[in-house]
């Protein structure tokens, strides 16, 4: 009778063996291998008569290998079933030996990856997921990494908020500790009427910069999409610096020019203009791709029938762009719930959700209060993206049909374009004063009140803030390529294979986006402040959190790459007996090199510039520069969080260049190929 061996039940049995036998499961906070004597109790043989599991696990270990070595009728089955029962052992392993103040050790994440890998290539070969290992394993360890990132940390925010000081479930709980909050429903009001009054300033203007851009025949247009890079290049709350700097107490226009001694700019006039600085340009981005998408055949088949410019622009060319618009105004309004910078640098006694979140945990140390201010803000931001996908989900607007455009877009009509141009160049003037002063800022004594020109700040930037900076400049060049790769290979499984969740997947990693930085801030703070996931602290959970908040702009990069490839070239590959891994290497990568080097580069963009999320994570020893920024600006220092905040405007701006002249010139290299760039 022909024997049938299984390599993978023999690798994964003894690595497991190895694991669990050598490398500790449990370390102190901020180690990963104990070492001395007083650690020995925490290698896993001094674990063996206090939880079994241990036990149990070497036994499946071996019980792998021998079914490994001999499987005469279905070698998926001990693969499938020791993989998956390998998993449980490992979680119930951990959960139960992790004793303050100690933590998961690397143990536990090898063990787990063995037993990962393993039930991969039983669900692989017992036909459950239809492609090779490697497409099974990174399926299971992606949702792994969701499913622990992502999701837990909003089941934390969520189990706070209904569980009291002694861990007793009370689903009133979270609608007692509200009531007990007096200012709820004047925070909540805030909150959402500054929202809609963004989302609304917001679309108007990226409408018109998107028209003005797209539909133009001046040469300014070039200046109008440089408008676009803005928001990339800017920390959050630099646009608040600089109205402090114009329209505060000191500030040039109030205090100088007009005399005025006010604080009339802190609240909602100075939120609201910070917020429709800051999200406009997304607009722009999100319509102007819409107005570039519509046929012009449609506009030129308006004007035969004699219908004149503005006619076609009312009933032909505005309401084409409907989806870009709804879907610009619910996404400023996302952003607006979220923001977090803005608020705490002008919000003064107007106080919001995202803001009011961060005084709970920092200011009055009530995690239940602030569990509950997070589900708010949870919710309403979820609402608005089900809003949002529902809109786009149930219209047609298609103008693309396959066959090449006929014409050239119609140009605006004349007053139209006059008034949108004059518009946008007004904006664009008063956008730059604001970052001119942000300039001129980091080089005067103490702003409206000794003006005279000074390096001061400077030098003390570079004798006290660049340890932060290169601190920053290290985790988000180490969080890049990772997010890059995490949001590509997501895209890649969801477009390309068919498999059980595969919608669920693409959901939940999506789902940070619509998640806002303060809420995922409190749900790591929550799930991983305590053993056995105690990650606080350090600088792994500072990378995990840029890795899966900034992951979905690589799933979207991904996947508006592999729509432009043909499927066939993947299958010729693995007709041609390549695996899954080479075809990926080899055949879809060199293709959508653009969307990678994008993905790449603004995730590192969008982990320099973080503060909402990271401002709950960074400890003495690993500090940011945002949150330094933050805390000089809190501190009236403008001097230093204006030189703090050019330093890093002109890091970023050098990224994004850098971005633009590779993907440029691979993108020219590998057009025809390719079909463009993403």
């Amino acid at each position: 009778m022909t024997v049938t061996r299984n390599p993978a039940c023999m690798l994964g049995g003894l690595t497991l063996l190895a694991t669990t036998t050598v490398v500790p499961f449990l370390s102190r906070q901020g180690q990963v291998l104990p070492i001395g004597r007083d650690d020995f109790a925490l290698t896993p043989l001094a674990l063996t008569g206090q939880y079994p599991g241990f036990w149990l696990l070497i036994f499946l270990a071996v019980v792998w290998v021998a079914l490994g070595v001999i499987w005469r009728e279905r070698p998926d089955r001990p693969a499938l079933w020791g993989g998956l029962i390998g998993c449980l052992l490992v979680i119930w392993l951990t959960v139960t030996a992790g004793v303050k103040p100690y933590a998961f050790g690397l143990g536990s994440l090898l063990a787990m990856t063995v037993c990962l890998l393993v039930l991969a290539n039983g669900l692989s070969r017992g036909g459950f997921i239809r492609a090779d290992t490697f497409v099974a394993a990174s399926i299971l360890l992606l949702g792994f990494f969701v499913l622990l990132f992502i999701i837990y940390p909003l089941l934390a925010v969520l189990r706070h908020s209904v569980m009291d000081g002694q861990g007793a479930f009370h689903p009133s709980l979270f609608l007692e500790t509200l009531q007990r909050y007096k200012s709820f429903w004047r925070v909540l009001r805030n909150s959402l009427g500054l929202a809609v009054f963004v989302g609304v300033a917001s679309t108007l203007i990226g409408l018109a910069f998107a028209l003005a851009a797209t539909r133009s025949r001046s040469r300014l247009t070039v200046l109008l999409r440089a408008f676009s890079l803005l928001p990339m290049i800017t920390p959050p709350f630099v646009v608040g610096l600089a109205i402090i700097l114009l329209f505060g107490l000191q500030g040039l226009v109030t205090s100088v020019l007009l005399g005025l001694k006010t604080r009339g700019i802190f609240g909602f006039p100075g939120v609201a203009l910070a917020q429709t600085l800051s999200f406009a340009p997304v607009a722009f981005l999100v319509i102007a791709s819409v107005v570039e998408s519509v046929n012009p055949a449609l506009e030129e088949a308006s004007l035969t029938l004699r219908a004149g410019p503005w006619g076609t622009f009312w009933r032909v060319t505005l309401p084409l762009l409907r989806p870009g618009v709804a879907n610009a105004f619910l996404l400023t309004i996302v952003e607006s719930l979220a923001d977090f910078g803005n608020p705490i640098i002008l919000g003064g006694e107007f106080e919001v959700l995202s803001t009011e979140v961060y005084f709970a945990i920092i200011g009055r140390f009530d995690k239940t209060l602030a569990a509950s201010l997070g589900i708010v803000l949870l919710a309403a931001s979820l609402v608005t993206f089900a809003l949002q996908q529902y809109w786009l989900g149930h219209r047609s607007y298609v103008t693309v049909t396959g066959k090449p455009p006929s014409g050239k877009p119609q140009p605006l009509p004349r007053g139209l374009e006059i008034g949108l141009l004059s518009f946008c160049i007004a904006w664009c003037v008063f956008t730059l004063a604001l970052y001119v002063f942000v300039f001129y800022g980091g080089f005067v004594e103490i702003w409206g009140i000794n003006n005279a020109f000074t390096l001061r700040h400077y030098h003390q930037l570079l004798r006290d803030g660049m340890d932060a900076l290169i601190t920053t400049l290290i985790l988000a060049g180490v969080s890049a390529p990772l997010t890059a790769a995490v949001g590509i290979l997501t895209a890649y499984l969801v477009v390309r294979h068919k498999f059980p969740g595969r919608g669920l997947l693409e959901f939940t990693s999506m789902l940070s986006f619509a998640v806002p930085g303060t809420v995922i801030g409190i749900g790591y703070i929550l799930a991983f402040n305590q053993p056995p996931l105690l990650l606080t602290g350090g600088a792994a959970i500072l990378v995990i959190s840029f890795i899966f908040r900034n992951m979905p702009v690589g799933i979207r990069s991904g996947i508006a790459a592999l729509a432009q490839i043909d499927k066939a070239l993947e299958e010729a590959s693995v007709t041609l007996r390549a695996s899954f891994a080479t075809t990926l290497r080899r055949i879809v990568l060199p293709l959508i090199r653009p969307a990678i080097i994008s993905a790449l580069v603004f995730s590192f963009v969008r982990s320099v510039t973080a503060i909402s999320a990271v401002v709950f994570l960074v400890s003495a020893n690993w500090q940011l520069s945002t949150k330094v920024i933050l805390d000089q600006a809190e501190n009236g220092r403008y001097g230093l969080a204006t030189a703090y905040s050019t330093v890093l405007i002109v890091i970023m701006a050098a990224a994004v260049a850098l971005m633009y002249l590779l993907v440029g010139k691979k993108g020219a290299g590998g057009g025809i190929q390719s079909g463009g760039t993403a």
